[in-house]
């Protein structure tokens, strides 16, 4: 079975990609953005050895509770606009931007990296649509 973690490790190396490590199943990349000055993906391979990974973020922030309402109303408008993505809050009222992915042993590390650009593009994008619902 394949190492999807140290494949995608290796293809990030050769490409001049920074990441952490951050142990067990975990990759992190950290990329800026137009809107938001530092969006992080986190990466979870599979644990059981096998091609999926989940990518999520939390970069987008916090909401206070008297503005969940709010929040929920932007995840529903970003979700019914991006369907490479769920956007949803957390039980920390954190805004989540989730991806999941079925990797080929042969392209995960091109893979992983598509997905990755993706959702930052993504998250850049629709910083705004949160940032009025919390300021407004």
């Amino acid at each position: 079975m394949a190492d999807y973690k140290s494949l995608v490790k290796h293809y990030f190396d050769q490409k001049g990609l920074k990441y952490t490590d951050s142990g067990d199943s975990f990759l992190s990349i950290d990329f800026g953005g137009k809107d938001l000055s530092q969006i992080t993906i986190f990466i979870d391979f599979d644990a059981a050895g096998e091609g999926k990974a989940e990518f999520i973020s939390f970069s987008i922030g916090t909401f206070d509770k008297d503005k969940y309402a709010q929040a929920l109303v932007a995840c529903n408008t970003c979700n019914s606009t991006y369907r490479w993505v769920k956007f949803y809050i957390n039980d920390k009222n954190d805004i989540c931007v989730r991806s999941d992915a079925i990797l080929d042993e042969n392209t995960c590390g091109a893979e992983c990296i598509e997905i990755v650009m993706r959702m930052v593009g993504i998250i850049d994008d629709t910083y705004p649509v949160f940032m009025k619902a919390r300021w407004a």
